[in-house]
């Protein structure tokens, strides 16, 4: 038996670094020679020596191939070292302190060992390994042990510490599969011996704690902490770290949330074998056994309810402000920023420029006008019999920040109802006509290229019947909602009023070019045909909402045109910033038409008359715009305060009319969907006013403002500078025949009486 000892040894001393030791085996094999004259004498010397060259032939080739494949294994284990568990990238809101969700195949949120508690580190190494601190890697009885009951059973079970599981787990790393075969079980002892030479057992343990899977999504112990407990590792209780360490021999067999009481029975033996090795004393024993896995564990139901309220609760790939940050993810890779492997894989933390309190504000006010319009619609519906051509109505809403430091941060957006029945971004993806919203870059236009005519605020175009002969031979006779005219009316309480005929008359005046161009170089991407007639000034184009947003946003910010924003910010997985947002807003209108723009809306929203009138709840400074188009197919309104600009939309998604009259239009709709938005958004902030922007040529003057009851003296109005026109002296009164007369008789008398 002394060349088996001897060749233990060597295992022995190999373990240790040792490889390159040459054994001394002489006194081994000293009786040899004797031995060799007594079989030769026999004549057998011949096949004993034979023998013994077979042997040792086998020995070394066994002995240099261990070696080789150990050199391998640590070539291997150099991987390891190097190796980063796949991390799901996160995605926050309100400047990283909201979670939204994360991307992820697996879901894992590393720790550090110091972080885990102790009582769930020696829950978990008395369930799968209670010796790991004693052993190198591999446990011979344990092998041993296995064969017998394999033998008589027939089954193979146990025997894996946790240096070998988690070779297994890491198999990008360290090569070794899962198949079962023998060959693959003798890799991963020896690359499993290796990876003790190399790390030390917190080391190893760390690793697979994070690493090994814990049933549906959860990889690693603080995702199965905030899977089934919905608390983070750090807190769980000794119970709780007994149930989790209870997952381990069948992941999805003993998950707590689906199979309470098989888990409980589970966890019951992982709380014997504590006692056992005297991790716990008695009576935390008997307290934690005294418990029920349902008593601690979320239920499905609660983990749902929990996803829609608390941070920290999303299954991967499950978002809150889903809308939003679909539309920032495709950007993000329009971008190129990073592929969806890397977001994946590694671990990025991606701060949006969502802020949940405006979202959440959102939501709750276009929800619930939503619910309103279905309501009536359903009713009127049933009263008719028709109650089974009921759709749901559709909405979106986008709010950007209007402060220079933030500009283009889209702060909200609700693209739908319900994002798991539909995924189709109305904010984003509805190209929708924007009917009389459209004015305003309409009236820009007029203001930008009629300067040397002295357009303004004050000057007079002619509401009345406009009839124009088309190129098909159809004759186009737009009409005003209201049905009737007003005559000559100033280019303010035009636009107040929405007048259809004014607007038709601007574009006629400067040309349908001159308009497409002012609308496309404000943002709008989709193209105008180049074969759009004077309709554009009725908004007969398409657009999207979050395009309507930031075009409205140039009016309180001089002119200067930002490109939405949706991230604000993205770390790795180490904390490195890698992009911060830097805003770059581009001057694409002049500030004075900007500004002069902004003053007119204000009447929009703050004069009774104004479409937008029922913003007046708000009680603070506002301009916008409402945009009701054919049929009433889409409602609209965009509007801003000098912090946010907000754009709101209701429709049908098969382009539906929502009704006819005055019930169905921007005013009525979507009005109060702003104002209530705007009245939680800007709940408690200090009230401020609207700004001349700097370098704006702006001149103020008194005059009487045209209303639709008739004139209001005094009021103080923007021009741009230069085309403030006095207004011309009131003509003589003409005279009755009769009241010549008598002058005439006067004067007459008058003469005569001097002679």
């Amino acid at each position: 038996m002394q060349p088996i000892r001897a060749h233990w040894t060597f295992i022995r001393l190999s373990q240790k670094g040792q490889r390159g030791t040459i054994l001394d085996m002489s006194d081994q094999f000293k009786d040899i020679p004797s031995l060799w004259k007594r079989m030769n004498a026999r004549g057998c010397g011949f096949l004993f020596f034979l023998f013994m060259l077979v042997a040792g032939a086998a020995f070394g080739s066994a002995l240099g191939f261990f070696s080789w494949r150990m050199e391998k294994a640590k070539a291997q284990i150099e991987s390891l070292d190097q190796f980063r568990p796949k991390i799901g990238s996160k995605v926050y809101a309100d400047g990283g302190a909201v979670f939204l969700g994360e991307y992820n195949v697996e879901n894992r949120q590393l720790v550090r060992l110091n972080e885990i508690p102790l009582i769930l580190q020696k829950a978990v190494v008395a369930a799968e390994d209670a010796v790991f601190y004693q052993h190198k890697g591999v446990r011979p009885d344990a092998l041993f042990q296995t064969g017998l009951r394999a033998m008589r059973t027939g089954r193979v079970r146990g025997a894996s510490t946790i240096t070998m599981q988690l070779v297994r787990n890491a198999e990008e790393a360290t090569g070794v599969t899962k198949e079962r075969t023998p060959s693959r079980k003798l890799l991963e002892m020896i690359v499993a011996l290796q990876v003790e030479r190399e790390f030390t057992k917190d080391e190893i343990l760390e690793l697979y704690l994070n690493q090994v899977f814990l049933g549906g999504s959860a990889h690693g112990v603080e995702a199965a902490a905030q899977q089934y407990f919905g608390k983070s590792c750090k807190d769980v209780t000794l119970q709780e770290a007994a149930t989790i360490a209870a997952i381990l021999p069948s992941p999805n067999a003993y998950r707590p949330d689906f199979h309470p009481d098989r888990t409980q029975h589970q966890r019951n033996l992982i709380l014997d074998r504590m006692l056992e090795h005297g991790f716990i004393t008695a009576e935390e024993f008997e307290r934690a056994r005294g418990t029920s896995v349902k008593d601690y564990t979320l239920t499905q139901e609660q983990r749902l309810a929990r996803m829609n309220e608390e941070a920290g609760m999303l299954t991967p790939n499950k978002f809150r402000a889903p809308y939003f940050v679909r539309e920032m993810k495709i950007r993000m890779l329009q971008e190129q920023k990073f592929d969806d492997q890397q977001l994946i894989d590694d671990g990025y933390e991606i701060v949006t420029t969502l802020d949940m309190r405006l979202q959440k504000a959102a939501e709750e006010a276009l929800f619930e006008q939503l619910r309103k319009v279905d309501e009536r619609k359903l009713k009127a519906l049933q009263r008719a019999g028709r109650e089974e051509e009921f759709v749901p109505v559709q909405g979106a809403l986008v709010c950007m920040d209007n402060r220079p430091e933030f500009a283009g941060y889209v702060r909200a957006l609700v693209g739908g109802r319900n994002w798991e029945e539909e995924q189709f971004n109305m904010a984003t993806q509805a190209a929708r006509q924007p009917g009389s919203s459209v004015k305003p870059f309409v009236w820009a236009a007029a203001l930008e290229h009629g300067r040397n005519k002295k357009i303004s605020p004050t000057t007079i175009r002619v509401d009345g019947p406009f009839t124009k002969m088309g190129g098909n031979g159809q004759v186009w006779s737009p009409r005003n909602f209201s049905g009737d005219y007003s005559g000559p009316v100033s280019l303010r309480l035009a636009l107040e009023k929405s007048i259809n005929t004014v607007a038709v008359r601007l574009t006629e005046e400067f040309g349908v070019n001159a308009i497409k161009e002012t609308i496309q170089e404000c943002g709008f991407s989709i193209p105008i045909p180049a074969d759009a007639s004077l309709t554009v000034a009725l908004g007969s184009h398409s657009v999207t909402a979050l395009e309507q947003c930031a075009a409205y946003a140039m009016f309180p910010n001089g002119g200067k045109y930002a490109k939405p924003i949706f991230i604000e910010a993205i770390k790795d997985r180490d904390g490195l910033e890698m992009y911060r947002a830097k805003p770059k807003p581009e001057q694409r209108m002049k500030p004075d038409v900007a500004f002069v723009m902004l003053h007119m809306m204000r009447g929009v929203c703050e004069s009774p008359w104004g479409t937008g009138g029922r913003t007046s709840a708000l009680k603070r400074p506002r301009a916008g715009k409402t945009g009701t188009s054919n049929d009433a197919r889409d409602v609209w309104f965009c509007g801003f305060t000098p912090e946010y600009t907000c754009v709101v939309w209701i429709g049908y998604k098969d382009n539906r009319s929502l009704g006819q009259g005055a019930d169905y239009t921007g005013g009525r709709l979507t009005v109060p969907v702003w104002t209530n938005f705007m009245m939680k958004a800007l709940e408690g902030q200090e009230v401020k006013d609207f700004k001349e922007p700097e370098g704006a040529n702006i001149e103020w003057h008194k005059v009487t403002r045209q209303t639709s009851r008739g004139s209001q003296g005094g009021f103080n109005e923007a021009f741009i500078k230069g085309t403030y026109a006095p207004p011309a002296p009131p003509a003589p009164k003409p005279e009755d025949e009769l009241d010549s007369i008598e002058r005439q008789m006067e004067q007459n008398l008058l003469l005569s009486e001097a002679q």
